[in-house]
């Protein structure tokens, strides 16, 4: 599921360690190269506290279940608001032309691959 750490989309860079050993004569006989590990402690945390916050929302509206259903005395303890929806114009054209498509017969529509273009 996890790709990269957090770490690592910081910017840090996994270090390496290489031990060279050598026989009686001075030649090198063999090297071991140890890297530090790609996840430490506090990518493991960040990525734990990251899927609790992802578990803990509300599938409807998406917000935290934890202040949504938070009730004190009987009464819940936060207010919400729903403001008008605004309008995605790009999206209003993809329904336009599903519209016209629907009249016109299209051999298996679902493998159209369409995409929307500013005009101005």
């Amino acid at each position: 599921m996890w790709g990269v750490p957090r770490s690592e989309l910081l910017g840090r860079q996994t270090q390496a360690t290489t031990e060279y050993f050598y026989d009686e004569d001075g030649l090198l006989v063999r090297s071991e190269t140890t890297w530090e590990p790609r996840w430490l402690p506090e990518d493991v945390s960040w990525a734990q506290a990251w899927r609790r916050w992802v578990a803990g929302k509300c599938p409807g509206c998406g917000l935290q279940l934890a202040d949504t259903t938070a009730m004190r005395d009987g009464e819940p303890v936060h207010s919400y608001h729903v403001p008008d929806p605004a309008r995605c114009y790009g999206c209003d054209e993809l329904l336009k032309d599903d519209k016209e498509r629907a009249k016109k017969p299209t051999v298996r529509p679902e493998a159209l691959l369409r995409h929307v273009e500013q005009v101005t």
